[in-house]
C-alpha cells in the first residue's frame, strides 16, 4: 500500500518538531560556553594575525638595515678624523725640526767683530748648458773630469771636514732655529688629495774661477702624490771670526720649474764658513721640510 505524500510531510515535520524540543533541552551554562569558546578562539586568531602583521611592516622598514649603514658611516668618519690627525702631527713635526723656537728669528744684525759682506741675490739658471754643460748632481769628485770646475768640499751629515782644521765644536748649536714656515690658515678641499712638498737634496759647485757659487737642488725619488710647487726659498747663514752666526738671510725666491733646479750666488764671501738650506712651497702654500745643512768653508770659494 503507497503512502501518499501528506503522509511523507506529515512525517518529516514531526522529526523537526523531535529535534527543536531536543535542542531546546541544553542548559544555558553549555551554551554560554560554548560562546564563551568561540570568543576565546577568534581573539586568538586576531592576535595571531596582528602579530604577522607587524613583524612584515619591521621588515618592510628595514631599521636593522639602516643601523647597520649608520654605523658604518660612523666608523668611516671616525677613520678620516684618525688620518686629519696624523697630518697635522706630520706637519708639527716637520715644522720643528731643527727650530729650537717657535717664534721668528731676529733680524739679521752685523758681527761685532767685523762688518758681515754682502751675498748678492741668487739668480737661476733657466740653461745649464751655458756652464759647460754641468750636472750638479753628478759626484762632485767627477765634476772637475768634465768641466773646468774647480770642487768645492761640502760638509756632508753635518761634519766638518778635517782638511780645513774647523774649530772641533758644535758649531750647529750656535745656528739660529730655522725662518718659520707657517701653515695656510685656509685651504681648499682639493689639497687634501695631494702630499706635502718633498725634502730638497742640494748640492754645491764652485762656477769657474770667480767667486760664484753653484747651487743645485733636486729630491731623491719623485713622488707622484706631491703637489705641484710654486717655488724655492734659500737661505743662507754667515759663520764670524768670534764663531757666532748670523741670522738665516733669504737670498731670493726662486719660481718652481721642473727638477733638478739649479741657480747662481755671486760674490760668495765670509769669515769662516757659508751655511746654506733650500725650502720648498707648493701652489697651496704650504711649506715643505728643510734641506740638510750644507756647508763651505772661506778658504773654499
Amino acid at each position: 500500500m503507497k503512502r501518499s505524500r501528506y503522509e511523507d510531510d506529515s512525517a518529516t515535520l514531526h522529526l523537526a518538531q523531535e529535534s527543536g524540543q531536543k535542542a531546546n533541552k541544553l542548559p544555558r551554562h553549555e551554551i554560554e560556553k560554548i560562546i564563551s569558546d568561540k570568543v576565546v578562539t577568534a581573539v586568538e586568531q586576531s592576535d595571531y594575525k596582528m602579530k604577522n602583521l607587524m613583524e612584515r611592516i619591521g621588515e618592510v622598514n628595514g631599521e636593522p638595515r639602516y643601523d647597520a649603514r649608520i654605523k658604518n658611516l660612523e666608523a668611516h668618519v671616525r677613520k678620516i678624523k684618525r688620518r686629519g690627525d696624523a697630518v697635522f702631527a706630520y706637519i708639527r713635526k716637520f715644522r720643528s725640526l731643527g727650530i729650537s723656537q717657535s717664534q721668528s728669528p731676529p733680524p739679521v744684525s752685523p758681527s761685532p767683530v767685523q762688518p758681515q759682506r754682502c751675498i748678492s741675490p741668487a739668480e737661476p739658471i733657466t740653461n745649464i748648458s751655458r756652464y759647460s754643460k754641468v750636472d750638479l748632481f753628478r759626484p762632485i769628485t767627477n765634476i772637475i773630469h768634465n768641466t773646468s770646475l774647480a770642487p768645492i768640499n761640502v760638509t756632508e751629515d753635518d761634519s766638518v771636514s778635517s782638511s780645513v782644521q774647523l774649530e772641533e765644536e758644535d758649531w750647529q748649536s750656535k745656528l739660529h732655529p730655522f725662518p718659520d714656515t707657517p701653515f695656510p690658515k685656509e685651504l681648499p678641499v682639493v689639497a687634501a688629495s695631494y702630499n706635502l712638498p718633498q725634502k730638497p737634496v742640494v748640492k754645491l759647485a764652485r762656477i769657474g774661477s770667480a767667486q760664484e757659487l753653484g747651487i743645485a737642488w733636486n729630491v731623491n725619488q719623485k713622488d707622484p702624490h706631491v703637489a705641484e710647487m710654486d717655488c724655492y726659498y734659500i737661505y743662507v747663514s754667515h759663520e764670524h771670526k768670534n764663531g757666532t752666526f748670523s741670522g738665516w738671510k733669504c737670498l731670493g725666491e726662486i719660481k718652481a720649474m721642473t727638477l733638478p733646479m739649479a741657480c747662481k750666488v755671486s760674490d760668495c764671501k765670509g769669515d769662516k764658513r757659508l751655511c746654506f738650506i733650500v725650502v720648498g712651497k707648493d701652489i697651496f702654500g704650504r711649506y715643505g721640510p728643510y734641506s740638510d745643512i750644507h756647508t763651505v768653508a772661506s778658504g773654499q770659494i
